[in-house]
């Protein structure tokens, strides 16, 4: 039999010592003057949230911080606590507020600023916070990175700032549909209808006249991570988003062809391709020359996250025209890594190939109609790990696909021994 034998071995049975079980001290209730710190790593400024018994209000300005885009793009954090807890009583004694529920905007060191026992509207909150001197991280980073323009981090910053807003006023704007497979699996929202020119120009305009120079200039390369934001659903709104992301692609793939390896540029790939509403990854790989030797290659989020796309646009033919050379290799991999886990019992070994590999591979040739060739793949999954968890995961997916008999046969398929 095949076998690598990986296992974590307690520190404390190497050196014949027991085991010392560590646990975190209990969280200490919070205080003013821890509020006050939290509010000095932020933005120094928040809304502060009492709830009471009966306080129907309360719901509707967490949706008045939601849904008006004047204070979006205030964009301060809530602070919320319930009746009991230590900081709200300290509060209510410091401020004599007693036991109703209570609504502020605290400023440095947590000083209440401003406060009230009713529903306020969105325009009295931005004139308590304007007159207050309190803009907002997204202004005060647009004047920092007018004041010193060569700032990167700053540009980045203000860059996913922007997305992030604009993102969030897309989904106001549009409702996106969330929507789950058969298997109770969540797939990536729907947007129902672009937005219009003048929504699209209001909402992504500046974000994307933020976004075409950085990836052009090829800065994002020097980041430590990608561009780490959920816009991929809300370039299917976004006219003006998807335009520009088909303006960068041929930037990002040619700085992949330099560097097939590069985590950044694989991740912002990724987002880009989908705000462009889909890539085919097949054309990529095939021109990237990769180093002879190279064990990190190109990182498998890279094909997991196209797997997932893909099947949300059900390319199938994608799903097996990527993953299936994939298999392929790794089938003929001479290597079983055993996994212990918490409680000391094996792993299933196949479990994450399974999920990240097979797994889409025989979904795609059961809904292309390709029954013998799904069959074989997890037949040969069987003979090349043997696993008592492949029956069950392959059965679900066969009756999920709309296939009982084959979902029957895989049920009933036995682990080779030895």
């Amino acid at each position: 039999m095949r076998c690598f034998l990986l296992a974590l071995l307690l520190c404390g049975a190497l050196l014949g010592q027991g085991t010392i079980v560590m646990s975190k001290p209990p969280k200490a209730p919070e205080t003013i003057a821890q509020l006050a710190k939290k509010l000095k790593r932020g933005q120094g400024a928040a809304w502060l949230l009492l709830d009471a018994p009966k306080a129907d209000w309360i719901a509707g300005f967490r949706s008045l911080l939601n849904k008006d885009e004047d204070l979006m793009v205030l964009g301060l954090p809530v602070e919320s606590h319930g009746p009991k807890t230590p900081l709200a009583t300290e509060l209510r004694a410091q401020q004599g507020w007693g036991p109703e529920a209570v609504w502020a905007l605290l400023g440095p060191g947590a000083r209440v600023l401003g406060s009230g026992k009713t529903l306020p509207t969105a325009r009295q909150l931005l004139d308590l916070a304007e007159g207050n001197g309190i803009r907002g991280e997204l202004k005060d980073l647009e004047s920092f990175v007018a004041k010193h323009p060569g700032h990167l981090q700053a540009y980045r910053q203000l860059l996913l700032s922007h997305f992030g807003l604009a993102t969030r006023r897309t989904f106001q704007l549009v409702k996106p549909s969330m929507k789950k497979d058969a298997e109770g699996n969540p797939l990536p929202l729907e947007i129902p209808q672009p937005l219009t020119e003048a929504e699209d120009e209001r909402v992504w305009g500046r974000a994307v006249a933020l976004l075409v120079p950085y990836l052009q200039s090829s800065d994002w390369r020097l980041a430590s991570g990608g561009l780490a934001v959920a816009f991929q659903e809300a370039g299917q709104a976004s006219p003006l988003l998807r335009a520009a992301a088909l303006k960068c692609l041929p930037t990002v793939e040619e700085a992949l062809r330099q560097d097939p390896s590069h985590y950044v540029s694989w991740g912002v790939w990724e987002v880009i391709a989908e705000a462009a509403g889909g890539r085919p990854l097949r054309p990529l790989l095939d021109s990237l020359v990769l180093l002879p030797g190279d064990r990190g290659g190109i990182p498998q989020s890279v094909f997991t996250t196209y797997a997932r796309n893909a099947r949300a646009r059900e390319d199938w033919t994608g799903i097996l025209d990527v993953l299936g050379p994939r298999w392929d290799l790794k089938k003929d991999q001479d290597l079983e890594i055993i996994i212990l886990g918490e409680d000391g019992g094996r792993q299933d070994s196949l479990k994450s190939t399974w999920d990240a590999l097979l797994k889409p591979i025989v979904e795609a040739d059961l809904r292309l109609g390709r029954t013998l060739e799904a069959d074989q793949v997890v037949r040969e999954a069987m003979a090349w790990m043997p696993s008592k968890g492949l029956p069950g995961w392959a059965s679900s997916l066969a009756q999920a696909c709309g296939q009982p008999s084959l979902a029957a046969q895989w049920a009933t398929l036995m682990v080779p021994k030895g």
